[in-house]
């Protein structure tokens, strides 16, 4: 994912993949490919995907990176915590 040799279609498989794993590294790729993609890229938004699923899953969400989140990004991991796990979102994001 973080390999800029690799194919844009190798990088968003390796993002949704990362989905299945656990683990702050995990979590700090995925928050760091988010931000190289500037909140909008496709490859943010896959990554955005996989870490709301991440956090879905372990009852958990990173509150600092949360209130950081913006543009596509935002959408997508509001939006899969709003279906999934919406304990986890921010008093008032409902």
């Amino acid at each position: 994912m973080e390999d800029s040799t690799a194919r844009e279609d190798e990088q968003d498989d390796a993002a949704s993949d990362l989905e299945f794993l656990s683990g702050p590294f995990v979590e700090a790729a995925l928050i760091r490919a988010i931000r190289a993609g500037d909140f909008h890229s496709d490859l943010a938004q896959r990554c955005a995907e996989s870490l709301a699923g991440i956090w879905a899953r372990e009852g958990h969400v990173d509150p600092a990176f949360l209130a950081e989140l913006r543009s596509l990004a935002k959408d997508e991991v509001f939006g899969i915590l709003g279906v999934r796990a919406p304990h986890l979102l921010p008093p008032g994001a409902r």
